[in-house]
């Protein structure tokens, strides 16, 4: 808290003196910005680098010490993710998680006459409502490997590389692969010489942001009601589809977690004849509703280890997500639109609550 009689600070917005930190860092965010477009055509980072410095020097002294604001927390993990990968993603979400969970009646920018859209306007920007929002191209660009000569690769490169190799003729096949510069095959040996340490800690650091970033969703829903919260399909599915790629390029670094078993308690292993210290398997009828949403789990769990690319993981872990939402909530998920819940309602006979 920045005191306890105003947790969450003032308004650094109302200072439009020219010492304003306010406009310095949105100056520097601005600046960084247009220097990254620049980029596009010049290849130097230089000022796009010393701008998003400057954000991340001035955000947290602004957030520790003036006012929590999620719009400067927004622009904090823009800067986090260009200079600290997927590690500095997942600080950027931790940090706006904290501030919507603790401190959402007082929380930066408060809400006008558009209502809570002022509020929660950063992370929709962060997001996209009908277009990619700014972090997804950041994301594409985290490096996935760290080898050299060539490397690392970045999502992005990867995803070039994939669809060259669905080009069926070889000669179009290899103009395009001049014309990028590598190929998937120097990614996979780039993968090589990358370390265990690197595969692991990144595979943990998309999956904590994940995990953060559907939790802030989640908070934002009961905070804002559905039609008001915030999107996120478009981070979380960057994010799922990345986390599947590192864990297919790192299938032979990453190491694959097993519960081994003491020899003194083979007898308990249903499976006969299973040799000792071997993974504990379990067969015979699902016992309960708990039971039946754990093996769900573990099922999700295999193909998103197995099957990376496959959609399959993510659906049953939907699935087991909704099994656990009380009737009203995930009435409210699957028909969004409250004349349709109310058809729905009148036809089923089940009760719809359209109050946020």
């Amino acid at each position: 808290p920045i005191s306890e009689e105003n947790p969450a600070g003032i308004d650094i917005r109302e200072d439009s003196s020219p010492t304003s930190i306010y406009y310095a860092i949105k100056d520097a965010r601005k600046s960084a910005r247009a220097a990254e477009r620049s980029n596009m055509f010049d290849g130097d980072n230089s000022e796009a680098d010393t701008q998003w410095h400057k954000v991340s020097e001035l955000a947290p002294q602004i957030i520790q010490n003036q006012t929590k604001d999620l719009e400067i927390a927004s622009w904090y993990t823009e800067a986090l993710i260009r200079q600290h990968g997927m590690n500095g993603l997942k600080n950027g979400f931790q940090l706006i998680h904290g501030l919507v969970s603790q401190y959402w009646d007082s929380l930066y920018p408060m809400p006008d006459e558009d209502g809570i859209e002022t509020r929660v306007a950063p992370l929709i920007g962060l997001n996209g409502e009908g277009a990619e929002g700014v972090l997804i191209t950041p994301i594409r660009n985290v490096y996935i490997t760290e080898g050299t000569d060539p490397g690392p690769f970045n999502f992005w490169m990867y995803q070039q590389t994939l669809d060259i190799e669905k080009i069926a003729d070889n000669t179009t096949k290899k103009n395009k692969t001049d014309k990028l510069g590598f190929s998937l095959e120097d990614i996979n040996q780039n993968v090589t010489q990358s370390s265990v340490d690197f595969f692991i800690n990144l595979c943990d650091n998309i999956s904590i942001s994940i995990e953060t970033y559907r939790s802030i969703s989640h908070i934002l829903d009961e905070n804002c009601g559905a039609h008001e919260s915030p999107p996120t399909s478009n981070i979380i599915n960057i994010l799922e589809e990345c986390l599947g790629t590192v864990k297919h390029l790192g299938k032979d670094k990453i190491p694959v977690e097993v519960e081994i078993i003491p020899d003194n308690e083979q007898d308990e292993i249903a499976y006969s004849g299973e040799p000792s210290g071997q993974t504990k398997t379990t067969v015979g009828p699902i016992k309960n509703r708990n039971d039946a949403f754990k093996k769900l789990t573990e099922l999700s769990d295999f193909f998103r280890k197995t099957e990376p690319h496959s959609p399959i993981s993510y659906i049953l872990e939907r699935a087991v997500t909704w099994g656990e939402m009380p009737l009203n909530d995930l009435i409210k998920e699957l028909i969004p639109d409250t004349t349709a819940r109310d058809i729905y309602g009148s036809l089923t006979g089940i009760k719809t609550e359209n109050k946020n």
